[in-house]
């Protein structure tokens, strides 16, 4: 959990920077960009200032004294630096390659300049074999345009300086995220720590251990109040399962008794009655039958609350091999009512399951299905898995059920229209959902896939 916290809080710092970082990276690069050039213009208006005396007396002629101001204004920037006369020939210029009278008035830029008007962009120059970013502004002595004075740079040099800026923001980013990384990591200790413990401690809560308690000394306030609301649903849930494993040990006691001795009393008047009169031995068979119901009921009911009070840990199980336990138990029934099993298995299905509580799943099932499948039918016990999941289906070819039936199945004491003359309680599969979900799996019955009449009883469980 630690781990997934920093990862987590990493995450989101690195987010932030690209989602801020990518439209700063982008702005600066134009502000520096436009702040280069802004300096190339700048640079050339101070130089026009200094070169209007000197191409107002001496123009067309070399001019040695502008040679300090182009040194001075060009020795930062890398830039190439000439002033033209009023004719477009270059007077001045730090380009060792031009020769002073080099006619220039055929460069748009200067063409542009000797008009009055400034110029200002890029272009390619087939003299340097790349692009230029140049800036070219006239040299005014009132409305006369004495000359011009252009400052050039190679495009890739622009581009240079304005990575270099970008690439500070980039390595500035990259601090900050490790920064934040050193930052998130005693955070996310802080943090998961006392969480992980609650975890623990609710894990061994879930396995049925009600004594566990959570520490709420210690962590932020929002989980100490969690943990004292955990410490208090665990001790309400520990006394609620106690109460209940005390009453059904009670009712347990209490029950059996009165009914054993009642069904000894039943047995002791139908001896003394005898062959003598039939009508009161009926009676009292009658009342003994339905003495067993109610036995087997309270038995039931038991059963039941043990359950779903009990604390039983899940073991790995092979669902194949139960079901063909299960098969050979009930085959000698099932030919007594003239009905077939058949199993669809494979070698090894293994899934998680309470200790016993797949046969008594299997077992309800089957039986429920021989007590409504006609003769001369087959009861199919169906095994299958896949990556997370192994299922068991038993499929009969009896009556069936509608759907608002399936979905009341499960509920206690109910009992559909086929079962109602039967001596059963209406909570097997009460007692059958409460084994899979104290398993970790599902029960439900569907209508058959093939269209057949009949009915597919399924339970669930997670695959090992």
């Amino acid at each position: 959990m630690r781990k997934r916290l920093v990862v987590a809080l990493m995450g989101v710092a690195a987010v932030m920077l690209l989602v801020f970082g990518i439209p700063l990276a982008s702005f600066v690069a134009k502000v520096e960009r436009e702040r280069l050039i802004t300096a190339l213009e700048r640079d050339a208006f101070i130089l026009a200032g200094h070169a209007k005396e000197t191409l107002n007396t001496s123009a067309g002629s070399s001019l040695p004294s502008l040679q300090p101001y182009i040194a001075e204004h060009s020795a930062s920037k890398g830039a190439r630096v000439l002033v033209t006369n009023a004719l477009g020939l270059v007077v001045a210029s730090n380009d060792p390659t031009l020769t002073v009278g080099s006619n220039f008035s055929n460069r748009p830029e200067v063409a542009t300049a000797l008009t009055g008007i400034p110029a200002v962009g890029e272009r390619s120059s087939r003299t340097l074999g790349q692009r230029l970013v140049f800036v070219a502004v006239p040299v005014f002595l009132g409305d006369e345009v004495l000359g011009v004075v252009r400052f050039s740079s190679p495009q890739s040099r622009i581009d240079q300086e304005v990575r270099d800026r970008v690439l500070g923001i980039v390595l500035a980013g990259f601090f900050t995220l490790l920064v934040a990384g050193a930052l998130a990591i005693p955070f996310a200790l802080g943090i998961a720590r006392p969480i992980t413990r609650l975890t623990r401690r609710t894990e061994k809560l879930a396995d049925g251990d009600f004594s566990v308690r959570a520490d709420d000394s210690s962590g932020p306030p929002e989980l100490r109040e969690l943990s004292r609301s955990f410490n208090v649903m665990a001790g309400r849930l520990g006394l609620m399962v106690e109460n209940q494993k005390q009453f059904a040990g009670s009712v347990s006691h209490q029950l059996r008794t009165p009914l054993t001795a009642l069904r000894l009393r039943l047995e002791q008047a139908q001896m003394a009655l005898g062959d003598g009169s039939p009508d009161a031995a009926h009676a009292i068979e009658a009342s003994r039958a339905e003495t067993d119901r109610l036995q087997e009921m309270v038995e039931q009911l038991l059963a039941l609350a043990r359950i779903e009070g009990g604390t039983a840990a899940t073991v790995t199980v092979d669902a194949a091999l139960i079901a063909h336990s299960r098969i050979e138990m009930w085959d000698s029934l099932a030919s007594e009512r003239n009905v077939s099993l058949t199993i669809t298995a494979p070698g090894q299905a293994l899934c998680a399951g309470i200790d016993g509580a797949l046969e008594q799943i299997i077992d309800n099932y089957i039986d429920n299905a021989l007590g409504v499948a006609p003769d001369d039918s087959t009861i199919a016990l169906v095994v299958a898995r896949d990556a997370s999941h192994v299922s068991v289906d038993v499929i009969d070819e009896g009556p069936g059920l509608s759907e608002e039936q399936r979905s009341r199945a499960f509920e206690r004491f109910w009992r559909g229209q086929h079962t109602e003359n039967s001596p059963g309680t209406g909570l097997g599969l009460a007692i059958v959902r409460q084994l899979a979900v104290a398993s970790g799996g599902t029960t439900e019955l569907l209508p058959r896939s093939d269209g057949q009449i009949g009915l597919v009883a399924r339970v669930t469980l997670t695959a090992r």
